[in-house]
């Protein structure tokens, strides 16, 4: 660290970076130029805007286990905010910049290009643009100016210093193409969490969020339109909506700026009282804002409600709700890469289908945004689904920006603002409603696996433990002749107990029918069992075609038939159609196996997950049948859900 006085005032200042060779006076304001040991004045520089930043010089931190402090900072403006480049110096001497806008927070450095960059008139939100072999989408397009500047610099900072910046992205990185110089610089840059910097040494919380706007009452001023009380929870705010008139107004340092009287004719109360205070997602929100914004199809207006939430650190966050569904919403600090008109992309371990594409209009505002609002404000959307995310695309002239919305239950919102007051009905099923009945399904899926194995190891325990045998099988002739019509079996034996006998029929009647009377007899105690059976028979053609109709075989069972010498007495009366003689193989089974019972068994099993798979397949129904594409994606839906 090279220490020096001010040639000014005579104020010690500092400079710890080798790279930095301009530093601003913190007594005085001047910009000193290094020039060895001495210190040249340069001028007054502007004094800084007071914005919500909990960083401040001297704040330290940390990125990928590298400590950090911050030496210096800039501060622009652009007509729809501020933001702050905050000046870094590593322990291992590197230098870098710690970009602050809208809770989110790069840390980027220079670095050489070969290549031709395309003129910033030339480029366009969303366009792809090829740096050192790599490609990067342009994400937004800002001309701002350099407001002032504040401790170490690299280069000379001036008030009034115009810039004309471009914002890319590409995978992880983050990339700014500065055109204030020709060529441009190139700064790339990682995206990170406040959490992850780990910063200490932080301005409080209280007088950040103040902002330091006292010279227009930030807890309270009113509007210059209808003079009705209004008042600013954050420095960010640039923007504030009169509830009472519904004109716009924005902040601008020192003085209150009319920007538009109301375009709104009613007065809308949110369901959620501004100022309202929650926890969601383990961290503590304050609704500051309000908007409804509509889009037009298909001859309708689709109106939805949107809430901006504030916390100190993490920035901004959304409250949607539309038809009494809510999800809570965050912008990407890495999108995805997904060109105009694809309709499915992969991110992580799921797949995002387009559900909706069209144009959001801001119809309503009230309460404090951190950008200038305002009525009849458009974007172009593209809404992607995975429930219980959506992925939504906003593309604006200048700017497009992704945000990951996540769906929340209304009474976990209600716990959430520990509110009593009855959240809207929610009417039909919204684009990411998680489907309640996925689950139910997977659980019924999986019960009937289950029971169809123990069904089936039942039957195979039937088949190789209760073995069946063959007692009698024995072929006799049915005459037509024959007066009695009784004919006598060969005996049998059963050495126990026969759980089931099956005795079967086998006949070559063919264009007649038969009666049979069978009668099984035990030899010793006379004790006996009778059955009656028909066969019948018929074939023929007709214009050409031929028919058949009836069996030539036929099966009965005697249960429980305990152990003994058995015969078998058969009656029977053949039909006259046919004065043929009929061949009757005559079949005895002790203890057959039957498979009627284990498939009427899985018919009834398996009704239970078509009846579900049916129901949760209505559900998807009813959510694509509420797409601007429209169509029934349940068969999608069906795969991505995984069905065991």
């Amino acid at each position: 660290m090279k220490t020096a006085n001010c040639p000014s005032c005579g104020a010690p200042v500092s400079f710890r970076s080798a790279a930095s060779v301009y530093a601003v006076c913190e007594f005085c304001r001047s910009t000193l130029l290094r020039d060895g040991e001495d210190l040249k004045n340069l001028g007054r520089m502007a004094d800084l805007m007071d914005d919500p930043s909990l960083i401040q010089i001297g704040s330290e931190g940390k990125f990928r286990g590298i400590h950090f402090g911050v030496i210096g900072r800039i501060q622009l403006k652009h007509e729809s905010g501020l933001w702050n480049e905050w000046h870094i110096l590593f322990d291992d001497a590197r230098s870098a910049w710690l970009s602050e806008a809208g809770g989110e927070y790069v840390l980027s450095s220079q670095v050489p290009v070969a290549e031709t960059l395309p003129a910033f008139e030339a480029l366009a939100p969303e366009m792809q643009v090829s740096i050192d072999g790599r490609l990067f989408t342009v994400t937004d397009l800002e001309s701002a100016r350099c407001i002032a500047g504040q401790g170490e610099l690299p280069f000379r900072v001036e008030s009034g210093y115009d810039v004309n910046t471009a914002d890319l992205r590409g995978n992880d990185r983050f990339v700014t193409i500065d055109y204030s110089e020709t060529p441009p610089l190139v700064f790339v840059g990682y995206p990170a969490r406040f959490d992850e910097l780990k910063l200490s040494n932080l301005r409080e919380a209280g007088a950040a969020a103040s902002g330091g706007k006292a010279t227009i009452k930030a807890s309270a001023f009113n509007c210059p339109h209808c003079a009705s009380p209004l008042s600013i929870h954050s420095g960010a705010i640039e923007s504030v909506a009169c509830d009472s008139c519904g004109s716009i107004i924005g902040i601008d340092n020192d003085k209150v700026q009319l920007l538009a009287s109301a375009a709104q004719s009613m007065r809308i109360m949110p369901w959620l009282p501004l100022g309202s205070k929650g926890r969601l997602r383990d961290i503590d929100w304050e609704a500051i804002g309000y908007m409804q914004r509509c889009s037009h199809s298909g001859g309708e207006t689709y109106t939805w409600s949107e809430y901006l939430l504030f916390n100190d650190k993490e920035g901004f966050a959304w409250l949607t709700e539309y038809q009494g569904h809510w999800n809570f919403a965050r912008t990407l600090s890495k999108p995805p890469s997904v060109s105009r008109g694809q309709t499915s992309f992969r991110r992580g371990n799921g797949l995002f289908k387009l559900f909706n594409s069209g144009k959001a209009e801001v119809s309503y505002v009230v309460g404090e945004f951190y950008w200038r609002v305002s009525v009849g404000e458009s974007c172009q959307v593209d809404d992607y689904i995975f429930p219980p995310l959506m992925l939504s695309r906003e593309v604006t002239k200048k700017e497009a920006t992704w945000s990951e919305s996540e769906y929340l239950e209304p009474e976990d919102l209600c716990a959430a603002f520990k509110t009593t007051m009855t959240p809207p009905a929610r009417i039909g099923v919204f684009a990411n409603q998680p489907n309640p009945l996925i689950e139910r399904h997977r659980k019924i899926f999986r019960l009937f696996w289950m029971l169809a194995l123990a069904a089936t190891l039942v039957q195979l325990a039937f088949v190789f433990i209760f073995s069946s045998q063959v007692v009698l099988r024995q072929q006799m002739v049915l005459s037509p002749h024959n007066e009695e019509a009784t004919l006598t079996t060969q005996e049998f034996v059963l050495k126990s107990r026969a759980r089931s006998l099956r005795l079967t029929h086998t006949t070559d009647v063919e264009n007649n029918w038969l009666d049979i009377t069978s009668t099984l007899v035990e030899k010793n105690t006379g004790e006996a069992y009778q059955g009656a059976q028909e066969v019948s028979y018929y074939r023929g053609v007709d214009d050409g075609e031929s028919w058949s109709e009836g069996s030539k075989d036929d099966a009965i069972a005697f249960r429980n038939i305990p152990p003994g010498n058995y015969y078998l007495t058969v009656e029977y009366e053949l039909g006259k159609d046919r004065r043929n003689a009929v061949f009757d193989t005559i079949e005895v089974v002790r203890n057959p196996v039957t498979w009627s019972n284990y498939v009427l068994v899985m018919i009834f099993l398996v009704l239970f997950p078509l009846i579900s798979r049916w129901r949760r397949s209505a559900f998807e129904s009813r959510r694509w049948n509420e797409s601007d594409l429209g169509g029934d994606d349940a068969a999608d839906e069906d795969n991505a859900d995984g069905d065991e």
